[in-house]
Parts: C-alpha cells; sequence; structure tokens
C-alpha cells in the first residue's frame, strides 16, 4: 500500500509552492501526498490533481475573527518584529487549537508528516498520533545561526551598525527576540501540556525542527549549512512552481506581444502578500524605469489592476495580475522585487539581475544575500524613491551583475531540488520503519 504522506504549511503562495512542488513528485513515485493549507489554495492545489485538506485560518476566518480586511492584515503582520509578534500572538496562537484539530484529520491514515516553519499544528498532531514528522524550511533565515547571522531588518541604520560591529548586532537583536517570543507562543506550550506531550523548546526558533530530518529547500549557493544546523539536515536545491490553479505557465498574449514589440523591460513584483498593500511602490517603479530608459511590466494583483489603469497606463509600461515568474522572467532586464525566497530563487534561475527591497521576515537577509553573490542590490522600502530606485537600477545593470546572474542560473541549472527533497522524505520514511540507533 502507497504511503500517505501530509504536508502541512501556513503563509502566501510563495510558502505553498514548494511543498506543491514536492507532492507533484511524491505523487509521480507512488505515494499519496496531501496537502493542508489554507482553503485560498484548494484550486490550485487540487488542480494539480493533489489531495487537500483545509487548514485554518484562512482570510475568510481572519476577517471574522480579528475584524480587518485582508490588506490591513498584511499591513501589520509586515511590520518587523512588531509584525511577527502579530502574526504569532493575534493569527498563530489564537487559531492553534482549530489548526490541530484540522491537522488530526487530514492526518487519519498517514505514515509522515512534513511541516513548514509556521505551521505549528502539523507536528502537534503528528506527535499526538504517534506519526514521524520531518521540518521544512524554505530560506538560510529560518536556522537563525549564529555563524551566518541572519539580517532581521532592512533598515539603513541598523546596516550601518552591522557593519561597524561585524554582525555581533544581529546577533544581539536575535537573542532579545528569541527572548521575548517565549510568550508569544505560550499558547502552544499549554496546548501541548493539554495533549500529554512534553514541553519543547521555542517552535519559532530551535523547536521546529524534527530528530528524523529537516529540509532546507534552497540551494547550497544561496546559503551553505552551518555547524549549528539541525542534524540531518538536507540542503535539496530550490523546490520551484508557480502556476495559479493549475493553469499552464505560459505568458497572456497581450504580454507576450508587449515584450516581443521592444526591448527587455524591467518586472517589478511584491509578490502574493504585500501586493494588498503596495503603497506608492508601483508609482515609483515607473519614474524609476523612466529615469534608466527602460519599458517596464508590473505584476500588481487583482486589486490594483484598475486603479494603477485608471492613472493612465505609458505605451512602455505594462500592468498585469499576475504571470508564472518561469515565464516571464527570463524575458526581463532586470527584476525589482520584495525579497521573497520563492521569487528571489525564480530570479536566480532566470539568470537575471536583481533590485530587492525587503520588507519583513527572511525578506532582508535574502536581500543581503543577493548583494552579496553579486547578483544585484538592496533598498530599504523608506528609501525607494526615483532616483534611489533608478540609482540602483542603473547598478544592477551593470556588465558585471549580468555576467555574475548568468553564471549563477548555469550553476543552479544543474541542481534538481524537487527530486533530492523526494529523496530525503524517502530517507525518513526508511528511518521511520526502522528506528534509528541511539
Amino acid at each position: 500500500m502507497a504511503a500517505r504522506i501530509v504536508l502541512s504549511t501556513a503563509g502566501t503562495a510563495g510558502d505553498l509552492n514548494p511543498f506543491v512542488a514536492i507532492a507533484i513528485e511524491l505523487k509521480a513515485r507512488g505515494y499519496e501526498p496531501c496537502i493542508a493549507a489554507q482553503r485560498e489554495f484548494q484550486a490550485t492545489i487540487e488542480g494539480e490533481g493533489v489531495e487537500f485538506h483545509p487548514l485554518r485560518p484562512g482570510i475568510e476566518d481572519l476577517r471574522e475573527e480579528l475584524g480587518l480586511e485582508a490588506p490591513e492584515i498584511v499591513q501589520r503582520a509586515t511590520r518587523g518584529s512588531i509584525g511577527l509578534e502579530f502574526a504569532v500572538r493575534r493569527i498563530a496562537m489564537p487559531f492553534l487549537k482549530r489548526a490541530f484539530d484540522d491537522m488530526m484529520e487530514s492526518t487519519v491514515g498517514a505514515d509522515l508528516v512534513i511541516t513548514h516553519t509556521s505551521a505549528f499544528a502539523g507536528r502537534l498532531a503528528a506527535e499526538t498520533r504517534g506519526l514521524p514528522w520531518i521540518s521544512a524550511a524554505l530560506s538560510p533565515f529560518t536556522f537563525m545561526s549564529d555563524y551566518d547571522p541572519p539580517i532581521l531588518s532592512a533598515m539603513p541604520a541598523l546596516k550601518v551598525l552591522r557593519e561597524m560591529t561585524n554582525a555581533r548586532s544581529d546577533l544581539a537583536l536575535l537573542r532579545f527576540v528569541k527572548a521575548a517570543s517565549v510568550l508569544w507562543t505560550g499558547t502552544f506550550q499549554k496546548l501541548r501540556v493539554e495533549l500529554g506531550l512534553p514541553r519543547c523548546a521555542n517552535p519559532l526558533f530551535d523547536g521546529q525542527f524534527s530528530s528524523l530530518g529537516s529540509l532546507a529547500l534552497y540551494s547550497s549557493l544561496f546559503g551553505a549549512a552551518q555547524p549549528d544546523f539541525p542534524d540531518r539536515c538536507t540542503l535539496t536545491g530550490f523546490c520551484f512552481y508557480d502556476r495559479q490553479h493549475g493553469e499552464p505557465t505560459s505568458l497572456p498574449s497581450d504580454m507576450r506581444d508587449f515584450i516581443d514589440r521592444g526591448a527587455p523591460p524591467i518586472v517589478f513584483t511584491l509578490g502574493s502578500a504585500l501586493v494588498m498593500e503596495p503603497g506608492d511602490f508601483y508609482d515609483v517603479s515607473i519614474a524609476a524605469a523612466r529615469r534608466v530608459g527602460r519599458r517596464a511590466v508590473l505584476l500588481v494583483g487583482s486589486g490594483n489592476t484598475q486603479a494603477l489603469a485608471g492613472k493612465g497606463v505609458p505605451a512602455d509600461v505594462h500592468i498585469a495580475d499576475y504571470a508564472p515568474h518561469s515565464a516571464l522572467f527570463p524575458h526581463a532586464a532586470a527584476i525589482v522585487h520584495h525579497g521573497g525566497i520563492g521569487t528571489t530563487a525564480q530570479a536566480m534561475r532566470a539568470g537575471k539581475p536583481q533590485l530587492v527591497v525587503p520588507h519583513f521576515g527572511d525578506q532582508p537577509d535574502n536581500a543581503t544575500r543577493v548583494e552579496r553573490l553579486g547578483l544585484g542590490r538592496m533598498v530599504a522600502p523608506s528609501a525607494y524613491n526615483p532616483a534611489r530606485a533608478a540609482k540602483a537600477l542603473a547598478n544592477v545593470l551593470n556588465t558585471a551583475h549580468v555576467n555574475r546572474t548568468a553564471q549563477m542560473a548555469r550553476q543552479l541549472g544543474l541542481e534538481d531540488g524537487v527530486a533530492a527533497a523526494a529523496d530525503a522524505i524517502e530517507t525518513a520514511l526508511q528511518d521511520a520503519r526502522w528506528p534509528l540507533s541511539a
């Protein structure tokens, strides 16, 4: 009988996509994958022929519980460390018991559970049922290594302090956040006790990793394994997926026509969350593209297309809700984005220079790695104006960045992150059936 593997994830489309890619591969290998995720992702998951199970909270649940619309939820959840506290204390913890109930339903008959960083209920259900589980991380930031300290903020003042202290300031800030966040996750520890499970380390940090194994779903070219990573951690390579609702990864005909009419454009995107609250990002982007004499493609999300079009769209600018990055990015001159790991990886695979405007979470850390690798530049959101954006764009469009990004794309082309992840999952299944010796 085929093993049933439940993959549990929470967050944005960027948090979902690698799990869909892995589920498709597991299904091709004869397993029975199921993805437990927000209701909003049901069409995408089922469009790939993968079993879906709803996991609260979805957008409607949050609207009802918090009395806030999606843009305001995004705004509050993306305010640096304050945003993290909001996401944990106002979203994850109040819904933890309901999410646990959902995961108990989805794990009936399961042989293995795979948990995303934010899927706190996944491991609780696995432990309650006595099921083996492994953890998954989407970016180096998740591991919070002392040997490769994560960048927690894009604020220029903190960047100066970081350079002055040789990153010791980041370690001090990290230790403060770790200490403060213990209070945020009290609900998690309380539920463990109620379920008859022992307390564990902070589930936001060390406590999220499984002793059976951890998947680092990114390339070692982007971030190397460190001595303080959890045991049995496998760096798989990026796991690419970017279809919407199972639709083909091809460009809309009007976008294809625009691309074919002139020089490669600069692509501007804010992913699937920040696009709900973009501020003046797109207005600044149009002005910056003009200053460097480039055409532009703006991916603005379904709620902003008409508003931007109402201002009048120049002939050298194309506006769209969305386009698969794997299809669009190879036609770009450069990519300007928020620093989400999925978008960053797609730009790397396309071999295009990047200008990153990071806001929260792992985005500042991803942006810093882009700079370190010579793949582009970073501009803080507070500094993203037409003049500074144009200056940074002129820099990333130079020959050095273009050559370096092309070289990185060739190296990434030698990796198969999805196959490596599936191999590691098969190993974990085997280890679970034949327990590892002490």
